[in-house]
């Protein structure tokens, strides 16, 4: 047999071999994810921002009804919204709630404490979520807002940390008009 009819002889067994490797290491892949598990993707920090005052348009919600009555969580996120707050979601939790249940990173922090004002009868939960953002657990008895709530809140410290989709811009300086001088 001359060379050209070798390499032809060979070529099949060769590609069927690469292609056997190739499964080989795709069901190898595909094991290892099926054994460990999809792993969650981590939310993302938040980010540091100079303010004064922490304003509705700078704290992300998410509300989640937990009692028996339909629509608890799209009324109050509808309510919440139209103040200015960034709605990011809404759906039901498994946890049942009676009464308004405010969760975020901490107790004290800031958004936290600025969305339990407008809530009557709110209790808050901490769970360490480096996001900050804050959910609302409403229930049969709770989602009632207080008369007049709070527009704003004091931020003493002139720094809190917000949800990186709320970042606050910085207004851009105008730029001084181009002037172009004619060739001497």
């Amino acid at each position: 047999m001359d060379q050209r009819r070798v390499l032809r002889s060979l070529r099949t067994p060769i590609v069927l071999a690469v292609l056997l490797i190739l499964l080989a290491g795709g069901a190898w892949w595909g094991y290892q994810l099926v054994v460990t598990g999809a792993r969650p993707v981590p939310p993302t920090p938040c980010v540091t921002v100079s303010l004064t005052e922490l304003q509705p348009k700078d704290v992300v919600v998410r509300v989640y009804n937990g009692g028996t009555e339909r629509g608890l969580a799209g009324a109050t996120a509808k309510t919440l919204k139209a103040a200015g707050f960034v709605v990011a979601s809404t759906g039901n939790t498994d946890e049942p709630i009676h009464d308004t249940v405010i969760v975020g990173v901490a107790q004290d922090s800031p958004e936290v404490q600025f969305v339990a004002a407008w809530f009557e009868k709110a209790t808050v939960r901490a769970d360490g979520r480096p996001d900050h953002t804050v959910d609302i657990l409403v229930g049969d008895a709770g989602g009632k807002t207080v008369a007049e709530p709070p527009q704003s809140l004091p931020i003493p410290s002139g720094t809190v940390c917000v949800p990186t989709n709320v970042v606050p811009t910085a207004t851009a300086e105008p730029s001084p008009p181009e002037t172009t001088e004619p060739p001497a």
